[in-house]
């Protein structure tokens, strides 16, 4: 009698052997397969443990577009996020990641990566993205981001879009004016979103590429000193002298 083949835990029927094995897993078909898993597994928390643990700069960049949980979706974009800005552990070389934001379509991304990256080089690099872009005219766009990306697809006009992009840039340098961190970084979040809305067809205000230039001298830039101390004076003292009689030995 043959025997039954018995299947790997990943391949289980129980969306949590396939979960745990998705988190801690060593064997290397598994690993292998995650990327398979992160896009494909028909349950959602296996669908993120392996994402999370492979975190492959395709797979991410694939399921924030195509991921049908919304979680999962948001947690895919971050993820997609932070390995092209190089603030993940698993983020691909610099080389890599260079050559990628120079042809670049989502602005949102550029935008993230100006502000975000560590490195001088793809921050400047996609800076001058930002100063281009709100000078562009026309351009040649298959489909507006706003409509097409799953995530940022509420229905703007301009008009109102525009004023959302003004105040959430007007907020953010209010709180840096005020050295507020939290609150300035949370309307940095709200301006991400309002700039993957911002159809493609369309130049960005300039208000985006200048908020991202602030922002980056507030994270990166060293800090200068606003009140210059007073020089230092001349703490010499003469002795004391008193009116002694004479022959008196004068105090030392």
């Amino acid at each position: 009698m043959a025997k039954t083949r018995q299947r790997s835990i990943w391949q289980h029927n129980t969306s949590l052997f396939r979960r745990v094995a998705a988190e801690f897993g060593r064997d290397e078909k598994l690993l292998a397969a995650l990327p398979r898993l992160a896009l494909s597994d028909p349950d959602p928390s296996v669908r993120r443990a392996a994402l999370s643990r492979c975190a492959d700069l395709a797979v991410a960049q694939e399921a924030s577009y195509t991921e049908t949980d919304p979680e999962n979706r948001a947690h895919a974009r971050a993820l997609y996020f932070s390995l092209m800005a190089g603030t993940h552990e698993q983020a691909p070389e610099f080389a890599t990641r260079l050559r990628l934001v120079e042809v670049q379509t989502d602005r949102a991304l550029i935008l993230h990566v100006a502000i975000y990256s560590p490195e001088p080089g793809l921050r400047e690099l996609a800076q001058q993205r930002l100063e281009s872009d709100r000078f562009e005219g026309t351009r040649e766009v298959v489909a507006d981001l706003g409509l097409s990306d799953p995530i940022f697809n509420k229905v703007r006009s301009r008009v109102v879009l525009r004023r959302a992009i003004v105040t959430a840039a007007c907020e953010i340098e209010r709180a840096l004016a005020d050295h507020d961190a939290k609150s300035a970084l949370t309307w940095t979040d709200a301006m991400e979103r309002f700039v993957g809305d911002w159809p493609a067809r369309w130049p960005l205000p300039h208000y985006v590429a200048r908020v991202s230039g602030l922002l980056q001298q507030a994270l990166f830039s060293p800090p200068t000193r606003t009140i210059t101390p007073p020089p230092l004076q001349d703490t010499y003292f003469p002795p004391l002298r008193f009116n002694l009689p004479l022959g008196a030995i004068q105090p030392t």
